[in-house]
């Protein structure tokens, strides 16, 4: 295996601090440890990371017992987390070996076989993700031609793509989000193994999906992932409820806009959004058949949140949240002078208000006046 060294001066301002503090630690016991994977490619690609994670030699019971605030994570990847807050920590892996503990369908469920960093290289995805940065030297260390992929804008994965994407499913949509978020090219390869083996995410976890649904709609290029996955087919298999209309391509611009403007999001608003227009559906079949439309819309939210998490697990307080959005939707176009007070007040009038108003600008412009007036009563 051929490797390249890149002698790389990356603006230190850009580097993470405690990363820095982690390596030189791993480091100064003996063990050897570089900054990967993702950080690399996006300081190479101009871009500020959001994580850095760590790679090393040393096995994931030595690194723990380096730190004071760390802990063991993960059954199929053994993992470090060293804490330096209650939000942030670095994460650490163990160099690991070719090695892989498969189910029946060829799926991977055990990767913790440790090896050298060339094994590492080859049981990554992507080789724009391949990258491993030695902050001793300042260098770049490539053996898979991952500086050639950035240079040429490409997306290659490593290995074969069908059986690469069946040892893991997610990698699919993983590389529809770095193809959007990078603006890279994906090879020919993924892009007619996507088309033909879509139907193996439906073999991942409804949990493991819940975050990896965050990551693909909680950012500033969302709507663009949105088409992408329904174009190589892949949508279905985590929203089958879901049809692209103008709600969702407002509420996912909007979302990416208040990203860039540094203002908070909420995976309340994405799920409720996605399923509204089932819940609608599923609402008036209901109502057709019983009298009382509270029941009906009750039970319309809870049958289509529970079809969801079939796919996608959600968490109990995202889903109840969820379905207040949804009831205080008819509370709120009544417009009822005397309600307006105990509406406002509600914590979750804002959401709810907002949702409102994505409907008044995209499916429902009759409720043009309803937004106006709840623009006014919160003057």
């Amino acid at each position: 295996m051929k490797v390249i060294r890149q002698s790389i001066k990356f603006d230190r301002k850009l580097l993470d601090k405690d990363a820095l503090k982690v390596i030189n630690v791993i480091n100064k016991a003996g063990f050897k440890a570089y900054l990967v994977g993702g950080c690399v490619r996006d300081l190479l690609l101009n871009l500020e990371p959001k994580d850095f994670d760590i790679a090393t030699n040393a096995k994931p019971e030595q690194v723990h017992k380096l730190f004071k605030r760390s802990r063991l994570i993960g059954r199929r990847f053994r993992l470090v987390h060293v804490m330096f807050s209650a939000r942030k920590f670095i994460e650490v892996a163990t160099f690991r070996s070719g090695k892989v503990q498969t189910a029946n369908n060829g799926i991977v469920v055990r990767d913790n076989f440790y090896g050298s960093i060339e094994d590492d290289v080859v049981r990554r995805d992507f080789n724009i993700n391949a990258l491993y940065y030695d902050i001793k030297t300042q260098e770049v260390i490539d053996y898979l031609g991952g500086l050639e992929d950035i240079k040429a804008q490409k997306v290659h994965i490593i290995g074969n793509p069908k059986l690469r994407f069946e040892q893991d499913p997610v990698r699919m949509i993983r590389a529809i989000r770095f193809q959007t978020k990078l603006g890279l090219q994906l090879s020919d390869e993924i892009k007619s193994a996507i088309f033909e083996q879509a139907p193996l995410l439906g073999n991942i976890s409804a949990a493991r999906l819940y975050e990896e649904c965050i990551k693909l709609f909680h950012n500033e290029y969302g709507f663009e992932v949105y088409e992408r996955l329904e174009k190589y087919g892949l949508l279905k298999y985590l929203f089958k409820q879901t049809h692209k209309n103008e709600f969702i391509k407002k509420a996912l611009l909007n979302t990416s806009d208040r990203i860039r403007k540094k203002q908070s999001v909420t995976p309340v608003f994405l799920f409720a959004v996605f399923l509204w227009q089932a819940y609608n559906e599923r609402f008036i079949a209901l109502e057709n058949k019983q009298s009382c439309s509270s029941l009906a819309m009750t039970q319309a939210s809870e049958e289509v949140i529970i079809n969801q998490i079939k796919q996608v697990s959600l968490p109990r307080w995202l889903c109840t949240k969820i379905k207040d959005i949804w009831l205080m939707q008819p509370r709120l176009e009544k417009m009822q002078p005397k309600k307006v007070k105990a509406l406002l007040s509600n914590p979750r009038f804002r959401m709810a208000y907002d949702f409102l108003l994505l409907r008044s600008m995209s499916i429902n412009p009759e409720l043009s006046e309803v937004a106006k007036f709840w623009i006014k009563a919160q003057q």
